[in-house]
């Protein structure tokens, strides 16, 4: 249906939204002004979707980047776990995010996920003792962060067989991406 939204003249666009979804016109219009007013709102719920599961687990992050205890794969705190519910959230909604992140995808779109993503490192950042992060600077290991991770979720969305969200955590993890993160 997004493909339709960002490629469909306004009206055509609609009205096919709307057979799809079993709504009349007039419906569509009491809800949305236009298809740019439905795009919206599916990526804005889909970003804060994504800024929900993260705040919920990043306070558990946070403790277990200070006191790191056991090992980081096996650690329900650690930041493995709260990775795969990211992952298991992009995997339930694929098609949109896949839509979204495509070469004809919302290029607005990707420039707030890199916001939120963003922002949420920053809140890591600061939450968490220095000794934990002094490797790089703050704003390019937030940079560092933020853009690898952009990438590796639209590879991940974009592949035929992609790995199943606690696989491609587990990369992550285990990649230079997160080495700043693992305790010596």
């Amino acid at each position: 249906m997004l493909d339709y939204l960002g490629l469909c003249p306004r009206n055509k666009a609609v009205r096919i939204f709307s057979i799809r979804a079993g709504l009349s016109r007039g419906t569509f219009y009491v809800y949305f002004l236009d298809k740019y007013d439905l795009l919206e709102k599916v990526e804005n719920n889909l970003l804060k979707h994504i800024e929900t599961l993260s705040t919920i687990t990043i306070s558990k992050t946070v403790s277990w980047l200070d006191n790191p205890s056991g090992d980081i794969l096996s650690t329900p705190s650690s930041p493995y776990f709260s990775l795969i519910n990211i992952f298991n959230y992009l995997g339930n909604n694929r098609f949109f995010f896949q839509t979204l992140l495509s070469e004809n995808g919302n290029k607005q779109f990707i420039y707030k996920m890199n916001c939120l993503l963003d922002q949420l490192f920053k809140k890591l950042y600061t939450n968490t003792s220095d000794h934990i992060l002094q490797a790089l600077p703050s704003d390019y290991t937030i940079e560092l962060l933020t853009s690898s991770l952009v990438s590796i979720i639209d590879h991940w969305l974009q592949k035929a067989n992609p790995e199943t969200p606690s696989d491609v955590a587990k990369i992550l993890i285990q990649s230079r991406l997160f080495a700043v993160y693992q305790p010596a």
